[in-house]
């Protein structure tokens, strides 16, 4: 055959390929039509370009043709006659199990006594003829080979329960121990309790029905209690322990596991010496009742309780070892050998066991739901980011996973995209009382606290406190949340409420010893008898955070060093998620400084440059009165005007229209202090508008009209007249000018 006709038959078959996995039919079933009056051209030297072709054809057949099984068992005899077959081969045939002859499935299993894909197409087949003992005996021999076989558990389920409705509809009388042990694999409560009426069974097989009913009516806990009070004194079965020890472990009852359980036996292995079918299944029979599963079982059960429980080191270790020595692949054990490293600390030999279990067999999802775990200790937020996405290709999203996103995005500062992923997993899926409900609540509440949106931070908070009982650790830990928000909106009275009763209740967070201290000082509320007073060395050496920069401003203001708080303040402002409050608590600081008050003025102009959305009315009045009390006036009078047009009803209506009203106070005085006289007389006479205004502006005012409107008559006789009637001491003969005022006005207007 010639190079060119050689070439032109390959590149059909990769043209053929290529469409299959593209799921065309139309312009394949021509091509595939050539390809097959064309392979005969092949050399016989070319197996591979055969095999290619014959496995492509068995694919197209079972995709796009009725199936032929005559043919495409023809084809795997085609392949095993050029050494070209594979397992996958057979795999693909022998999942035609309705179809597939059962010498094929001989053949196959043992050729390939360990692959699980075969043999449970093999147990279907069996379960699909009705043969259910001999299809139970092939998942659990695929069980012991592989024990995080999800897929050969639900199996298994599946005969076990299809048998026992037969056994049960069937006309004979069925043996009672084979219905008890098929119900109560499959936890077939309706026939549990009958069996339990059935006289043919011993004391210890009528213990496992009552026990096992018990195990699916009765609460977890009253069955905790039984456990205590009756049954651990029973003479109990193997059976029935591992039941309970199953049962305990679900339930996360780990102390109740470890009364349970002891060494397991030795396992016996039958020799893998096999010539026929029958031989075959003579070996996985022995195999599936070595006791060697079991035994792996037990070891994996009782170093979980070490780990969960007792935490004792040395049984974790010594469960590992001699569980992998039974079966160093077994990746429940592999995944037991992970957390003895999780235990330690050792995080890469944990990633390491836990890849090596995978690789053996354990399911995709728990493999990235344990990596969340170690990259979460580890602090790989961008890790758990990429395991997630990995999880959600293969897997719908959980409660668990879309918590690990969420709390990776607030951890890298992604909060908008935190938010979405917290909305979708707290709107689409059901919040039972134990889930990461209340943990995604607490997550959007740092969101709502870090976008200063306090209504809907509380209102989450309310969200979450409902999973707690009110005092646990939890609900004490939200409440210091809560003490934090408070402190930032300014509402130290209520934060002095949940602070009080966390320090009551010994949950008050270390950090916010400091800040309850404080508040007490700051607002005169009450404080706890035990709770000592700051003194220096509580200072923080070094301080690097944001906490040890607060925690350090609020000592030193209570220490009633204002310029080091102020600058604690400062620097922790600039670590903060509410860069405005801490600034402007820094400047309240600061204010307590009379002495000097150039850092006062230095911060607040700071403030308005830094974080122009902190500005106030407040903000804007303290920075105008510093500069007034600087007599820095053309300044003040600046910053004042600039209040006055930016907030005009508040600047009016904030302080009563009396001698004490400090904005027009001010504005007086700075506009005296500017020279601006009209504004000066304007401002001063502004506290005459009352109707019965103070002496003391009836005197200024009288001050202004002798300097700058002597000959105003009207204006001198109103002022000293009103002041005639009020308890003045005058000095300056001011009623004998006030007569004199009046003859004048009467010879002037009067006559």
């Amino acid at each position: 055959m010639s190079v060119t006709r050689r070439q032109d038959i390959i590149a059909q078959i990769e043209r053929a390929e290529a469409l299959y996995k593209a799921n065309l039919y139309g312009p394949l079933q021509p091509l595939m039509d050539s390809i097959q009056e064309l392979i005969v051209f092949l050399d016989e030297d070319h197996y591979t370009d055969y095999a290619r072709y014959y496995r492509l054809y068995m694919l197209y057949v079972g995709a796009f043709e009725i199936v032929n099984m005559e043919v495409l068992q023809s084809y795997v005899v085609a392949l095993e006659n050029i050494r070209e077959a594979k397992a996958s081969d057979y795999e693909h045939v022998c999942s035609y199990y309705t179809l597939c002859d059962e010498a094929l499935y001989e053949k196959a299993l043992m050729l390939y006594p360990y692959n699980e894909t075969l043999h449970l197409h093999y147990a279907l087949k069996l379960q699909h003829d009705k043969r259910y003992s001999e299809a139970i005996l092939v998942v659990k021999y695929v069980l012991e080979c592989y024990p995080a076989l999800t897929e050969a558990r639900l199996l298994l389920w599946d005969i076990e329960s299809e048998q026992l409705e037969h056994l049960c509809e069937s006309a004979e009388e069925a043996n009672a121990e084979e219905l008890l042990q098929l119900a109560s694999n499959t936890h077939n409560v309706k026939v549990l309790k009958g069996v339990l009426l059935d006289e043919r069974l011993d004391q210890k097989s009528q213990d496992l029905a009552r026990i096992h009913v018990a195990l699916w009516e009765n609460k977890s806990s009253e069955n905790k209690n039984l456990w205590i009070t009756e049954w651990r004194h029973l003479e109990l079965a193997d059976t029935t322990r591992m039941l309970l020890a199953d049962y305990a472990k679900s339930f996360m009852m780990y102390d109740m596991v470890s009364q349970i359980l002891g060494a397991p036996s030795k396992p016996e292995f039958p020799e893998e010496d096999y010539t026929s079918f029958e031989d075959y299944k003579t070996y996985m029979h022995a195999l599936a009742h070595s006791g060697w599963q079991l035994a792996q079982h037990q070891y994996e059960l009782i170093g979980n309780s070490a780990y969960y429980y007792s935490k004792n080191k040395k049984t974790i270790e010594i469960c590992v070892e001699r569980g992998l020595a039974l079966n160093p692949k077994n990746p429940l054990l592999l995944v037991l050998k992970a957390k003895s490293f999780f235990f330690n600390q050792n995080y890469n030999e944990t990633g390491q066991a836990y890849h090596e279990a995978f690789r053996n067999g354990l399911r995709m999802s728990e493999y990235l739901f344990y990596l969340l775990e170690v990259n979460s200790r580890i602090e790989s937020w961008q890790g758990i980011l990429d395991i997630v996405v990995q999880f959600h290709r293969r897997q719908t999203p959980t409660l668990k996973t879309l918590f690990f996103q969420a709390r990776a995005l607030v951890k890298l500062g992604r909060l908008d995209e935190a938010h979405e992923v917290i909305n979708e997993a707290l709107t689409e899926f059901p919040l039972p009382q134990h889930s990461y409900a209340p943990w995604l609540y607490n997550l959007r509440m740092i969101i709502h606290k870090h976008n200063q949106n306090y209504t809907a931070f509380f209102e989450d908070m309310y969200s979450e406190i409902n999973y707690y009982q009110i005092g646990d650790s939890d609900y004490c830990s939200t409440m210091n949340m809560c003490i934090e928000a408070l402190i930032e909106m300014g509402d130290y009275k209520e934060a002095h409420k949940y602070a009080i009763y966390n320090y009551e209740q010994e949950q008050l967070a270390p950090e916010l010893y400091t800040v309850f201290q404080w508040i007490c000082f700051y607002d005169f509320l009450a404080k706890p008898d035990d709770l000592p007073a700051v003194t220096e060395n509580d200072l923080i050496d070094n301080p690097t955070t944001f906490l040890e920069h607060r925690n350090n401003g609020f000592i030193y203001w209570m220490l009633g060093d204002f310029i080091a708080g102020s600058e604690a303040l400062k620097l922790a402002a600039e670590q903060a998620t509410n860069k405005a409050y801490y600034l402007k608590l820094a400047l309240s600081c600061a204010d307590e400084n009379f002495d000097d008050i150039t850092p006062t003025l230095a911060l607040n102009e700071y403030i308005q440059n830094e974080v122009p959305q902190a500005k106030d009315w407040k903000l804007g009045f303290d920075y105008a009165r510093a500069l007034h009390s600087e007599k820095r006036y053309h300044e003040s009078y600046s910053a004042y005007q600039q209040l006055l047009q930016r907030y005009p009803d508040y600047s009016f209506f904030q302080f009563e229209k009396d001698e004490y009203h400090v904005l027009l106070t001010v504005l007086k005085e700075a506009s005296k202090g500017v020279e601006n006289i009209p504004n000066y007389i304007k401002y001063n006479a502004m506290f005459l508008s009352k109707d019965q205004p103070s002496a003391q502006a009836l005197l200024e005012h009288l001050e202004i009209a002798n300097t700058y409107s002597k000959d105003d008559l009207f204006l001198h006789h109103n002022l000293l007249e009103q002041l005639s009637k009020m308890e003045v001491e005058f000095e300056n003969d001011e009623l004998n000018t006030l007569k004199d005022i009046k003859s004048e006005l009467r010879r002037a207007y009067f006559v």
